[in-house]
C-alpha cells in the first residue's frame, strides 16, 4: 500500500473483533461500539495553529497500536482494504 496522510490525519487498520471464544464458541453478532483499537499505517506531518501561528508536530509514529472511538473518523476501502482515518487528537490512548 502507498497511502501518504497530509496535515495532522492518522490512517488506522481497524483490528477485527473476536469473532470466537477461547472456547471454540462463534459470537454471531459482533457489534463495533465504544472504543476500538487499531494499527497506524500512516502519520501526516502536523498542522500550523492559527492561534498561535506555531507549527504542530504531530507525535504519532507508525506502527503505534491506538484505541479511538468507533465512530471517529472516516472509513474509506482502498485495494479491497477497509481503512480509517482520524485527526490526531480523536485518538483515546496509545497501546504498549
Amino acid at each position: 500500500m502507498n497511502i501518504k496522510a497530509i496535515q495532522d490525519k492518522v490512517i488506522l487498520k481497524i483490528d477485527e473483533p473476536e469473532t470466537e471464544t477461547s472456547g471454540g464458541i462463534i459470537i454471531a453478532n459482533v457489534k463495533q461500539e465504544g472504543i476500538t483499537q487499531g494499527e497506524v499505517l500512516a502519520v501526516g506531518p502536523g498542522r500550523y495553529n492559527e492561534d498561535t501561528n506555531k507549527f504542530v508536530a504531530t507525535t504519532t509514529k507508525v506502527g503505534n497500536k491506538v484505541l479511538i472511538n468507533a465512530t471517529s473518523g472516516y472509513k474509506f476501502t482502498l485495494d479491497k482494504q477497509e481503512y480509517v482515518t482520524i485527526l490526531e487528537n480523536e485518538i483515546v490512548a496509545l497501546v504498549e
